[in-house]
């Protein structure tokens, strides 16, 4: 699934490809992919400049000339480009046509949406979804963590997981920030100190920047996949050793979610 630093991969490779190109034509291959009516969606994108290209969350954002865009990957939506005239994949359910190139929105598990609004309904969109900080925001602080988790006796994975507090974190980065901070992921929120929410919060980013040099995990909009499988020390490493201490990596389940640790490494709070 796209988390967080794949939509903002994307959101990087498309700003130098699409930044001041026009939408000539929009081809909707399934309706249900746009909230939108479909004739309306069409209508209300195609012939327009695209401004610039945003992320709040996993949701992408075109800001177009006279409204936004909104896109989310939700299980398995990518994009990804070809010349102008290439035959299109059976799962392109959305293409958008420029002068010299096509981008393709492809997603196999049919669960992606795209949904056109005006300009001053934006902040009432993201209002309404309850979305946390970005884990660049100057206010995620552990004071700011240690309030949205008081009255929350339950397992530290799932309060990142909840996108009320820190929007984007994802199955994958849940268990490499927790391992990267020693906590076991069954720990509970409540009883964390200021010290450990720190830690998250330190090790949150850098996660998410060692994970945007190697351009995440998923396949970017060239069909090259990213490397950061390669770098990952406990996600998708059961029955390994730990690289700190040898200790076997185990997988559990956490709120309905495989996960990955060390039992070694990290410790229940």
């Amino acid at each position: 699934m796209p988390e967080l630093v794949e939509v903002e991969t994307t959101r990087r490779d498309l700003q130098k490809l699409i930044i001041n190109k026009r939408i000539n034509k929009v081809e909707v291959n399934l309706d249900k992919i746009v909230y939108n009516k479909k004739e309306e969606f069409i209508s209300k994108i195609t012939g327009q400049l695209i401004l610039d290209v945003k992320r709040r969350g996993k949701w992408l954002i075109f800001e177009l000339e006279k409204n936004y865009l909104i896109i989310h990957f939700r299980m398995e939506g990518r994009f990804y480009f070809l010349p102008k005239e290439a035959p299109k994949d059976k799962h392109d359910y959305v293409i958008f046509y420029f002068d010299n190139f096509s981008l393709h929105y492809n997603d196999p598990r049919l669960f992606g949406k795209m949904e056109v609004i005006s300009k001053d309904e934006l902040d009432e969109f993201f209002e309404s979804k309850n979305l946390g900080l970005e884990y660049d925001d100057k206010r995620l602080t552990p004071q700011y963590l240690k309030e949205r988790f008081k009255t929350h006796h339950t397992d530290i994975k799932k309060m990142l997981l909840d996108q009320s507090h820190i929007t984007g974190i994802g199955n994958i980065y849940a268990d490499e920030i927790l391992f990267a901070s020693k906590i076991r992921p069954d720990s509970y929120a409540d009883k964390l100190s200021k010290k450990k929410l720190q830690e998250i919060i330190d090790n949150t980013k850098r996660v998410f920047e060692e994970s945007l040099k190697y351009k995440g995990t998923y396949p970017n909009i060239d069909g090259k996949r990213g490397t950061f499988e390669e770098h990952l020390k406990v996600h998708m490493r059961e029955g390994k050793k730990c690289y700190e201490c040898s200790s076997i990596i185990k997988k559990g389940k956490v709120g309905g979610r495989g996960t990955y640790y060390c039992p070694n490494c990290q410790k229940k709070i």
